[in-house]
């Protein structure tokens, strides 16, 4: 078929022409058949009743069928089945009145199918009404969208599952903590008889160097037990706090409130403390917490003082964008921060056992922190001291 074309659009209210859509195509020379016949994209041309009468080289590749035999068929018939019945609207006197996409699946002459949009532009071609359908294979398109789809359902799925696993955990998370409390509380009563009976009894009414051996371990016994319970009911009670109100605080006056709270055992020390909060002078932070991580952090530098040297303690903060950081150095005994430096911070655990205490300081310490979105890290060697730098705030975090 030998037809060029020149396009121009006709803009008309007269809907008594069913072909008024269309677009005139004058035959002036071959410039036109060669862009249509040697297109990348399949082109076919269609009479109304949907018979092809002309295709391209890429439509006759991309179907599979020699032109003779692809030439006289319905564009209908090249559809997959389930996708004849829409396309019939097209035919008969169902005339497009816009230029539109559709997405259609086509099936080839080996029975492959692969999914294509296709636009069909209307023509008047010497008094004769056609349909120009561009195809354009969007197979990879659909397999990368049905790809994706599975992956978004499955990533849903798992979602899901985390979420109700995260409610599951929380449940039990709850439950532990009621069935803390509850051991804990309940405990309490007989641990303080136990203890005051123990030091009721008269140890010179004990005969015998090994009854005294046992009855010297029992009470020792006896108090650790007793400290434990006392120490986790302080846990179980701070924990009810993690939700408190922040406020303004000044730090400055916070450390003066947390060194009133201790004046025998910064008498004790000696400690030389040396302050600097100039580069943040203030935060918004719960009044508690602040008190509790300052009074913890300082009394842990001063319990683990080097018998050889004075004690020296800073306490500093700094300050990069938005994010706030305290500080607290010391050169006490230090400890091997690459082997036990996650483990300080367990609840109960304790590297160094001269000194009395049961482990509980640095664990409520990181539960504050991390609970307001911070982070706490230690820097430590045997004997050189031990730094803690705490991330106090939520923003992003930087390297100081």
């Amino acid at each position: 078929m030998d037809f060029n074309k020149e396009m121009n659009e006709k803009d008309n209210s007269d809907n008594t022409n069913p072909f008024e859509e269309f677009l005139q195509v004058k035959i002036t020379n071959d410039i036109y058949k060669q862009v249509f016949k040697y297109s990348i994209f399949p082109k076919i041309i269609h009479n109304m009743d949907m018979r092809i009468i002309e295709a391209n080289d890429s439509a006759i590749k991309e179907f599979g069928y020699p032109k003779n035999e692809l030439l006289g068929k319905k564009l209908i018939d090249l559809q997959y089945k389930v996708d004849q019945e829409p396309s019939i609207r097209f035919g008969g006197n169902k005339i497009p009145t816009k230029k539109l996409t559709v997405e259609r699946t086509f099936k080839r002459k080996d029975g492959s199918v692969f999914f294509a949009d296709i636009t069909p532009c209307m023509y008047i071609i010497e008094d004769r009404p056609v349909v120009h359908v561009h195809i354009q294979n969007i197979t990879e398109r659909k397999q990368a969208e049905e790809k994706m789809q599975k992956l978004n359902t499955a990533l849903e799925e798992e979602v899901s599952k985390a979420e109700l696993n995260a409610k599951q955990i929380e449940t039990k998370n709850r439950e532990l903590e009621e069935l803390a409390y509850v051991a804990a509380h309940d405990l309490k009563a007989p641990i303080t008889n136990l203890n005051v009976l123990i030091e009721m009894i008269n140890t010179q009414s004990i005969r015998g160097d090994k009854d005294i051996e046992l009855f010297n371990k029992l009470k020792n016994n006896i108090e650790q037990v007793y400290k434990k319970v006392f120490a986790l009911n302080d846990v179980i009670n701070f924990k009810t706090t993690l939700n408190d109100q922040k406020k303004h605080l000044e730090f400055e006056k916070v450390f003066d409130e947390v060194k009133q709270s201790i004046p025998d055992r910064l008498k004790s020390t000696n400690a030389n403390i040396d302050v600097d909060f100039s580069e943040c002078s203030e935060i918004e932070y719960p009044p508690l917490h602040l008190i509790s991580i300052l009074q913890n952090l300082l009394s842990n530098s001063m319990k683990f003082k080097s018998p050889d040297r004075l004690l020296k303690i800073e306490v500093k903060t700094r300050k990069r964008n938005e994010s706030v950081y305290l500080l607290i150095k010391d050169n006490g005994l230090g400890f091997d921060a690459e082997k036990h430096g996650e483990k300080v911070f367990g609840l109960f655990k304790r590297l160094h056992t001269h000194e009395e205490g049961v482990g509980v300081g640095l664990y409520i310490v990181k539960s504050i922190v991390e609970t307001h979105g911070g982070k706490i890290e230690v820097k430590s060697r045997p004997n050189e001291g031990a730094l803690f730098t705490i991330h106090l705030n939520n923003e992003k975090m930087h390297k100081i």
